[in-house]
């Protein structure tokens, strides 16, 4: 994969949903990884990041599928919109917190719904090390859910 002709694609890609070129950042880490920084003014980054995240899942999908056409490679692409993905990954481990917190004291099983499974695997590995309680993802996608679950411990 031609690290020079991604990273020319990709910003063709974001120059045509105006964003300039110095609010766009790619990195080609290897064939397998792609980070792609994106630094819009504050009215449009609601845009790209849409509701949940899902216009970032949809860029991630589309430049995946164009990456994949052009060069036969799948890469992991992590698209952050200023800091998204941070203040999302903090916020869900402190979801994951209070939801094992409540599991442990009412020896329950709580149920976090609507997550994607992105999202879903941040909970997992981040309950991974607490004590008294483990993850599970339940059903199928569209409806699949998170579910926290006390152990004997």
């Amino acid at each position: 994969m031609d690290q020079s002709k991604v990273t020319e694609i990709l910003s063709n890609v974001l120059t045509q949903l105006e964003l300039n070129e110095d609010q766009i950042k790619i990195e080609v880490v290897d064939e397998d990884n792609i980070n792609i920084l994106l630094t819009p003014s504050t009215d449009a980054a609601g845009i790209f990041v849409g509701h949940h995240g899902e216009g970032l899942a949809s860029l991630r999908m589309i430049f995946s599928l164009m990456i994949y056409q052009r060069f036969s490679v799948w890469p992991k692409l992590h698209i952050n919109v200023n800091d998204y993905q941070e203040r999302r990954e903090d916020s869900l481990k402190e979801l994951a917190q209070d939801a094992a917190d409540r599991a442990v004291s009412l020896q329950k099983e709580i149920i976090l719904p609507n997550l994607s499974s992105f999202e879903r695997r941040i909970i997992h590995l981040f309950l991974e090390e607490y004590k008294g309680v483990r993850t599970e993802s339940r059903g199928e996608a569209p409806y699949r859910q998170m579910v926290i679950i006390p152990t004997a411990e």
